[in-house]
């Protein structure tokens, strides 16, 4: 599916996975920096839509197949959020809403003016911000050193190395990190600002929506401190997968995580 361009907003592409009878709430996946809906189409889509679920993926614009990769420099988190609003009125009904890092923080600002049945945060951007990660990152000079190597001399460094420590759980499978390392596109620089200051969070839920926040124990950009405080500030249920790492929908134990949320999902009768 494809939203077209309108005004001063880019077209958007849209990956859609549905079963063959839906008895469950639709679900719309948001993907954070980096990605793009692919990251979900791998296990996520699938798992959701056996179980019942239509299931959505979004690529943000300039990201994947959408457009406006021109402005992809200038895209604030307040783009994001209005991308989120045509997609879900595209969709025709509130979904259940699902953002990973980045898109984890998308969704805190959709529902500050939006009510839908549900909301889940994975490994999401903290609802203080980047600054509190920005200084953990700091401590782990050897994290950083190889990322810039990788930077400067390419493979001779090892990038999926370097990313498999970043965002992964030590036993993922190489072609996996592999995957994600060819896949792997720039961010908006604008954006990432906006998430250490003008871009956070002003409410915390104001329409009491159900809410699940889950860490990962070996994430080594948002802490599981950093993802209980989250979830406190927003009355959000929350969950630490063991063995874990930050991208949770691709990692190695990524079934106990999806697990984990449709159990709560079913606790909540959706």
């Amino acid at each position: 599916m494809e939203i077209k361009k309108i005004a001063e907003h880019p077209s958007l592409y849209i990956v859609e996975s549905h079963p063959k009878k839906a008895s469950k709430t639709p679900i719309l996946f948001i993907h954070g920096a980096n990605m793009a809906a692919w990251c979900w189409n791998e296990k996520f889509m699938p798992y959701f839509s056996e179980l019942g679920h239509p299931t959505y993926a979004v690529d943000l614009r300039g990201h994947g197949k959408s457009s406006g990769q021109e402005q992809l420099s200038s895209n604030s988190i307040a783009d994001y959020v209005n991308d989120i609003e045509r997609v879900i009125a595209e969709i025709g009904e509130p979904p259940i809403l699902i953002g990973h890092s980045l898109g984890g923080l998308i969704v805190q600002k959709y529902i500050e003016f939006n009510t839908v049945p549900a909301c889940i945060l994975l490994a999401s951007v903290p609802s203080d911000g980047l600054v509190p990660s920005i200084m953990d990152l700091f401590l782990n000079p050897n994290f950083f050193m190889q990322n810039n190597l990788s930077q400067l001399f390419g493979t001779l460094f090892s990038p999926v190395d370097v990313t498999r420590k970043s965002i992964f759980s030590g036993d993922v499978e190489d072609d996996v990190v592999i995957r994600y390392c060819t896949e792997m596109q720039p961010s908006s620089p604008k954006a990432l600002m906006d998430t250490l200051w003008l871009g956070l969070p002003t409410k915390k839920n104001p329409f009491k929506i159900p809410m699940l926040s889950l860490g990962a124990d070996e994430d080594t950009f948002f802490r599981p401190a950093q993802i209980r405080k989250t979830a406190e500030a927003y009355n959000a249920d929350y969950i630490n997968m063991k063995n874990t790492s930050h991208a949770m929908m691709l990692d190695s134990h990524w079934q106990e995580s999806a697990d984990a949320i449709n159990t709560w999902l079913e606790k909540k009768s959706l």
